[in-house]
């Protein structure tokens, strides 16, 4: 507890702390408020704001605290008179938060609108511009609001606001134009935060990651780093074309669980290239090994294909020059 003396001043305040309450509401006319360089001073009364004191070393008067005054008018004498009132400090200095996020994004709004999540991380600098916005917009008036609390409210604001300019964009966008992205949510989200007092000075992104691409080259290399590989040059066409391959084999059902290592066969034939040799070859008229699942009837395969034609996982080529080739087995 700060010993309450005649001269009120925030005390040696953390590198991070943006706002201190005075613990003591019980003031004297003649008492001295030193706000340093980098700080405003509120005055507060029932929630209200009466006074805002900028840099320097102010002495409580009826001349300087006019607003205030007329609350005790009644008062009979001020000089040593007692009145309550809640002083609050506000740091305006430049402060950083640091984000996290987790949502979900489509590869391509235009060519493969599959949705997989994504995170992002990163950091943002801001400072209070208003402090009077700033505590009644952020702080809600309350004078007993601490730093933790605000930098809470603040990251989340800020997460919030982030994840909802992002789920405008797609994969392709924040792979390939990152810049322009951070430019534009930097923007959005900074008329955000003057409406509550604040400047948002910079946003930067460390990184994105993608869990599905992630697990897929970890479970079956044959095309998860493929398409790692394509996504960090910047070869998104390819990524697209790589993701539409494994997720039409998932929907036929020749890829298994999360990997795609079931199907690795099947995919070159699927798209009329030849087949590359994974074993040995099946001889003709083999019998069928123990545990393998039977073939599916024509009719399954011609109900899948319209559903992933239906889910855009497939084009209408591909759907018809499968219908084609599936009818033909007939």
């Amino acid at each position: 507890m700060v010993e309450k003396t005649n001269v009120v001043e925030w005390e040696n305040p953390e590198s991070n702390d943006v706002i201190w309450a005075y613990p003591h509401r019980n003031l004297r006319w003649g008492s001295q408020v030193v706000v340093r360089e980098y700080e405003a001073c509120i005055f507060m009364r029932d929630g209200r704001v009466f006074d805002v004191f900028s840099p320097g070393r102010h002495v409580i008067t009826t001349a300087n605290v006019p607003l205030l005054t007329k609350v005790y008018n009644k008062l009979a004498g001020y000089g040593e008179t007692p009145f309550k009132v809640d002083v609050v400090f506000v740091s305006l200095k430049q402060h950083q938060g640091k984000f996290g996020l987790n949502f979900r994004l489509p590869f391509s709004r235009t060519n493969f609108p599959w949705m997989t999540e994504s995170q992002a991380y990163g950091n943002f600098w801001y400072r209070v511009e208003d402090p009077i916005l700033f505590l009644t917009q952020v702080a809600g008036g309350d004078n007993q609001v601490t730093t933790d609390e605000v930098n809470d409210f603040v990251r989340s604001f800020f997460t919030q606001s982030a994840i909802q300019e992002l789920a405008k964009e797609d994969i392709v966008s924040v792979q390939t134009k990152l810049l322009d992205v951070t430019t534009k949510i930097r923007g959005t989200i900074g008329i955000q935060f003057k409406n509550r007092g604040m400047t948002l000075l910079e946003t930067k992104f460390g990184g994105f990651t993608f869990p599905y691409i992630e697990k897929l080259e970890e479970e079956d290399p044959t095309y998860g780093v493929p398409i790692m590989a394509a996504m960090q040059s910047g070869q998104m066409d390819k990524v697209l074309e790589l993701i539409r391959t494994v997720e039409s084999m998932r929907g036929l059902g020749q890829s298994s669980g999360a990997g795609v290592g079931a199907g690795m066969v099947a995919i070159p034939q699927l798209f009329g290239q030849p087949g590359y040799g994974y074993g040995p070859p099946q001889q003709p008229g083999a019998a069928v090994g123990a545990g393998v699942a039977p073939q599916e009837s024509i009719e399954d395969k011609l109900i899948k294909l319209k559903n992933l034609l239906d889910k855009q996982l497939i084009t209408e080529e591909e759907y018809k020059e499968l219908r084609k080739k599936y009818l033909t087995e007939l």
